[in-house]
């Protein structure tokens, strides 16, 4: 019998007529406006789950009548979020209680131009009764919810809930801001990342619940090496974003440092062409590797930055993943030496060449590099 808590609500919640329907299947994104995104926040790993179930339904006509309200059966809960539909009630009721009561930190200026955080609720009322999950979100942010002026991330919504980890989910939707046209997250400030992960309070302190990330190193491991590790590892997201080595070493972001002290991070990391994956049938994935290897490995010839793309894509649609991955991570080291080194002289291309076939005849007895 699904559990109902009082502390969130203790009137019955009439549903209007005019409120939103909810689709019987789970929509393929959440879109999140940039101010929602990288505003601080402090949710566990189900709490982003809840949240994130109202943001992948909610539409800019919801908001035309009246404030929305959101309702969603116990059937549909224990579908989308894996939790066996006898124990929905008992494992949501206390996560929405502490959802109903967290804020959202969004950055605004003051007249003097200096930075300061306005905390609002996420919710006007948030409820599990009669197993039904209500949620009504606060019309105080109803700008932030619905209005893109400074673009949007377009989360996958299945991804996203079959990342189990908290930090993973928080990075994974920050990444997912910058997707197109290749762009990146730009460098972030070391205390501007721990106050979008939840670690500091409205006046940048540590909060008290979060005393074990007074050292820095305890907040790189688990937001952020631990997440990249479970993305990477994730069977669903390590197909659409790879996170490339910076130079010493560090997968999936570099450090910037002012001396010894670790000042800001830079993301090292580019989201993978999956609509071309799914467009490569495995007949087409075969013969375009057939083709580029056999042009890679007998004729000595240097494919170019298009050619590793069209043949990581066939790895990929074969399911050669590992495969797939190297090859983009020297399209990422290719397009890094294009930035970085000075123009080549013809004789400096006639000796790339030269040992380009001598490492390619060393690797076709073992496992190629690219």
């Amino acid at each position: 019998m699904p559990l109902f808590c009082p502390q969130i609500i203790s009137t019955h919640v009439k549903i209007p007529p005019n409120a939103p329907s909810i689709s019987p299947t789970l929509p393929k994104h959440i879109k999140k406006g940039h101010q929602l995104v990288f505003s601080r926040q402090d949710l566990s790993a189900r709490e982003a789950d809840l949240f994130a179930l109202m943001m992948a339904h909610m539409k800019e006509p919801d908001w035309h009548n009246n404030t929305p309200v959101y309702s969603f059966p116990c059937s549909q809960i224990s579908e989308w979020l894996s939790i066996e539909s006898r124990h929905v009630g008992s494992i949501l009721s206390p996560v929405a209680e502490r959802l109903s009561q967290r804020k959202v930190g969004l950055r605004t200026l003051s007249k003097k131009g200096e930075e300061e955080f306005d905390y609002i609720p996420f919710f006007k009322r948030l409820t599990y009764k009669n197993g039904c999950l209500v949620m009504i979100p606060n019309d105080e942010l109803r700008t932030e919810y619905i209005e893109y002026n400074q673009g949007f991330a377009l989360i996958n919504a299945r991804n996203f809930f079959n990342l189990k980890k908290e930090y993973s989910k928080r990075l994974y939707e920050l990444l997912s801001r910058f997707k197109t046209e290749g762009t990146t997250m730009k460098a972030q400030n070391l205390e501007d990342l721990k106050g979008l992960f939840g670690i500091l309070d409205e006046k940048g302190q540590l909060k008290t619940d979060k005393t074990s990330f007074k050292n820095n190193s305890v907040f790189m491991k688990r937001c952020i090496r631990d997440s990249i590790k479970e993305i990477s590892n994730n069977p669903q997201t390590r197909k659409e974003l790879l996170f490339l080595p910076s130079d010493k070493g560090e997968q999936g972001y570099q450090l910037i440092k002012q001396g010894r002290k670790i000042v800001g991070i830079e993301f090292l990391y580019r989201w993978l062409e999956t609509n071309t994956v799914q467009e490569l049938n495995t007949h087409d994935a075969k013969e375009t590797i057939r083709k580029l290897e056999l042009q890679r490995l007998q004729s000595g010839e240097r494919l170019s930055i298009s050619e590793l793309q069209l043949l990581a894509q066939a790895y990929r649609a074969i399911n050669q993943t590992d495969t797939a991955e190297q090859i983009d991570h020297s399209i990422f080291q290719r397009q890094h030496e294009a930035v970085t080194s000075p123009e080549s002289t013809p004789e400096q291309e006639d000796i790339d060449t030269m040992l380009a076939n001598i490492k390619t005849l060393k690797q076709m007895e073992g496992n190629p590099q690219y």
